[in-house]
């Protein structure tokens, strides 16, 4: 008897604690409120800024909520080194976030990281008018509209959003052969190069830089490494990449 009265008591107790977790559901720690946001910010101040890419990016596939100060930051960090993918964490930002004025900047820094873009271009075809930057534009738009969907979706949850497609498809422009791309060779990495220029000297697009960077992952801790003299393997392109 008195064993039986425990269990009520003890079925009591969890039946209480269940309506008191409904009623009052744990709540989220914001991004500012992470060790891993906290850790990156003082790798900001003390110029380390590839440890600081490393984990921002390291918060964002941790959290399931939205990061939008996370993804501001490495657009920023992005701009000039991998312009398309500044581009694709400042469209998250906009996503993510109702800051008219911090809005108004991540939409410039787009227009800046599409100016970058365009000079990984031959000079021949650096203008608006070429199909490289008709296709980036209309990836762009593409990119608005799957963000206006997120923004709609997280104004119901709050608690987390729809991870984003991958919007950017290949651009080819046609500095390499097919014959050499279907090779793997080693590139040795000169002055002011970006993963995304190396991408495109060896592929013949921009857009295939995560292949070298996959391919290195043993000598660059984040994608922002790169020295000059630094030899890198350039995989083979297969047929369905």
């Amino acid at each position: 008897m008195r064993k039986q009265r425990w269990l009520w008591i003890a079925a009591g107790a969890l039946f209480l604690l269940f309506l008191f977790r409904r009623n009052h559901p744990l709540r989220l720690p914001s991004e500012i409120e992470e060790p891993l946001f906290a850790e990156a910010q003082q790798c900001l101040r003390t110029d380390r800024t590839d440890e600081a890419f490393q984990l921002l990016n390291r918060l964002v596939e941790k959290r399931k909520a939205s990061c939008p100060e996370t993804h501001f930051q490495l657009g920023q960090l992005s701009v000039k080194s991998d312009p398309i993918g500044a581009i694709y964490h400042f469209q998250r930002y906009l996503s993510q976030t109702t800051d008219g004025a911090r809005s108004k900047i991540a939409m410039q820094l787009i227009e800046t990281a599409k100016k970058e873009f365009a000079l990984t271009l031959p000079l021949g075809n650096r203008t608006a008018e070429t199909p490289e930057y008709i296709r980036l534009t209309e990836v762009l738009k593409q990119m608005r509209e799957e963000n206006a969907r997120l923004k709609a979706q997280l104004a119901q949850t709050r608690l987390s959003y729809a991870p984003a497609k991958e919007a950017i498809k290949n651009t080819v422009v046609a500095t390499t052969t097919p014959s050499e791309a279907s090779r793997e060779r080693t590139y040795v990495v000169q002055y002011e190069d970006s993963l995304s220029k190396i991408s495109l000297k060896m592929y013949g697009s921009a857009v295939k830089w995560k292949l070298i960077y996959e391919a290195n992952r043993d000598i660059l801790p984040s994608a922002n490494s790169l020295k000059i003299g630094m030899k890198l393997r350039i995989p083979a392109l297969k047929a369905t990449q």
